[in-house]
């Protein structure tokens, strides 16, 4: 009995032990890994009054760009967009009511896709737009509660409803056209940061200061209306090209980025993985009649289903939601997919595919075939993705000083968890602690040599876990290709452990309410590790083991 009494508390001494070394790590990574300290300085102007002198040239006016450029906008005295698609720098571009819009987006393959908003997405916007609230009103954008309705395998992951005495955080629920034609409207319609202007353009190169090699001194662009090229001195220039990675192409050719002894080159730390998925989205503009008319369970805007497959079990996942202006969206998805619904029949047929271990209920089909019904105004979509890349800036060198990316222009991940704009924000909310913090320095006015060295390090550690996490999870599948030299086993301990993680949230409140959370980057992914859970998602680990 004294032995059993002795194990006994050293158990529970290695059980404090471990909370509390856990809850030193956490405290590190939520400064380190999320935006959560970020937070309070979204929309804060500088303390001292003190802009930095010049132009901060935002090459892009895509959602990064768009938000980037209003960051800037608290810091600099002079804040220019340049943007390739003419119509995006009219009053065209931002109606109030997005159903107005007589142009699309030519050059992004998501404008009429899937999109979805996390909490921390929400947090972000009213911290920099005070009247975020009226303008959604106008956009006729919902803001509800943040419950996914995410169903693992037919199960339902647990949401912390209660938690939050059924007040979760709000998210945003829009389209791609609308949540970009309210940013759009808001930094440049409205009007209310005077120091934003959206010019057309496109970007044609970058000039090295003269006096100091270490600093890019212009940007030029060459406008449509009169194909003149002309170069803008700038401050800082940031990249928000997306896809096309305008920015790294110009570095090369300035000689930027090359290979040192002992550092690679911009080539050598841009990697890449083919995960070989697709997806089908449709929007399907409903009336007040026939939304009346679908199912209790199919009529509040905001998530409605998703239904995503446990990954041993199944490939295909689908969706469904209410977004901006009565617009359900429907899609499917899947990875090493051969095929895609082309329309709501084949959705309902993809659905009944799927290997669930709860059956989808009856109410899921009975809407599809309502929704049939203005099936003929439905616009969709089959996108092939392209495969998810990734530049480590932060391990660059010969790289100048006042040049840096976001978003898309330095990486690009699968979409099937829209993280695209959290990811965005991520890099936003860095980019404006740093600026902060360098207004509380000697010289406010002015960046310092190590400026992008320090937010491509900063940026780095909040969205790497992004881009490991995806990656888990795509590397589950065989139809992946996965990084030159890495096989499709490479981190399989820890892929396995969360994805018995999700498991247990279908069944445990707790562990439900730490995947909201860090889904929602509200909090680090550390806490899928906390000593309370290890031994239970180990357990559950061994368990499928022995019933395979």
């Amino acid at each position: 009995m004294k032995l059993v009494g002795a194990f006994c508390l050293l158990l529970f001494v290695l059980y404090q032990f471990l909370k509390f070394l856990h809850r030193v790590v956490r405290k590190k990574h939520i400064a380190q890994r999320t935006g959560l300290l970020d937070l309070s300085l979204l929309g804060a102007p500088r303390n001292d009054s003190k802009q930095i002198g010049g132009t901060a040239v935002i090459c892009g006016g895509s959602i990064a760009g768009l938000l980037t450029a209003r960051v800037c906008h608290d810091h600099f005295e002079r804040v220019i967009i340049i943007e390739a698609e003419n119509w995006l720098s009219t009053e065209c571009a931002w109606p109030d009511n997005t159903s107005e819009l007589k142009n699309k987006r030519s050059r992004l393959v998501q404008w009429e896709s899937l999109q979805a908003l996390q909490a921390w997405s929400a947090s972000c916007f009213s911290k920099l737009f005070p009247n975020l609230v009226s303008e959604c009103a106008l956009s006729r954008i919902p803001i509800v509660p943040a419950d996914f309705k995410y169903f693992l395998s037919g199960k339902e992951i647990k949401s912390p409803v209660e938690e939050y005495k059924g007040n979760l955080p709000p998210i945003l629920c829009a389209g791609r056209p609308g949540l970009e034609t309210l940013l759009r409207r808001l930094v440049v319609g409205r009007k209310q940061y005077p120091n934003i202007q959206l010019i057309q353009g496109t970007i044609t190169g970058c000039e090295i200061d003269s006096e100091n090699p270490k600093n890019l001194s212009k940007v030029v662009f060459r406008r449509a209306s009169d194909n003149q090229s002309i170069a803008i001195p700038a401050t800082m220039i940031i990249d928000c090209t997306g896809p096309a990675r305008a920015g790294m192409k110009m570095l090369r050719r300035l000689g930027y980025g090359t290979a040192t002894t002992n550092h690679p080159s911009l080539d050598e730390l841009t990697v890449h993985y083919n995960q070989n998925v697709h997806y089908s989205s449709f929007d399907v503009p409903a009336t007040d009649d026939l939304i009346q008319r679908l199912p209790v369970e199919a009529r509040k805007p905001g998530p409605i289903r998703r239904w995503i497959p446990d990954l041993l079990r199944d490939n295909k996942a689908v969706l469904l939601q209410r977004i901006d202006n009565n617009i359900i969206q429907v899609a499917a998805a899947g990875w090493g997919l051969k095929e895609l619904p082309r329309d709501l029949d084949e959705v309902e047929a993809f659905s009944r595919s799927l290997k669930v271990e709860t059956p989808i209920p009856e109410w899921w089909y009975d809407t599809l075939h309502l929704l049939k019904e203005v099936e003929d105004k439905m616009t969709k979509k089959v996108v092939p993705m392209p495969p998810s890349v990734y530049t480590a800036f932060h391990r660059a060198r010969n790289m100048p000083s006042n040049w840096i990316a976001v978003g898309d222009s330095i990486m690009t991940i699968n979409p099937i968890l829209a993280q695209g704009v959290s990811k965005v924000l991520l890099g936003v909310a860095t980019l404006n602690s740093l600026l902060h913090q360098q207004g509380q320095s000697e010289r406010p006015d002015r960046l310092t040599e190590t400026f992008a060295n320090q937010f491509f390090h900063a940026q780095a550690e909040k969205i790497e876990p992004m881009w490991r996490g995806v990656k888990g999870i795509d590397y589950h599948f065989d139809t992946t290709i996965p990084i030159a030299g890495e096989t499709l086993s490479n981190d399989w301990f820890v892929r396995s452990y969360v994805r018995a993680f999700f498991k247990l949230a279908t069944k445990n409140n707790d562990a439900g309410s730490i995947m909201w959370h860090v889904f929602n980057f509200l909090a680090p992914p550390i806490d899928y590790f906390h000593p309370y859970f290890v031994p239970r998602v180990l357990l559950e680990m061994l368990r499928e083991r022995l019933t395979v």
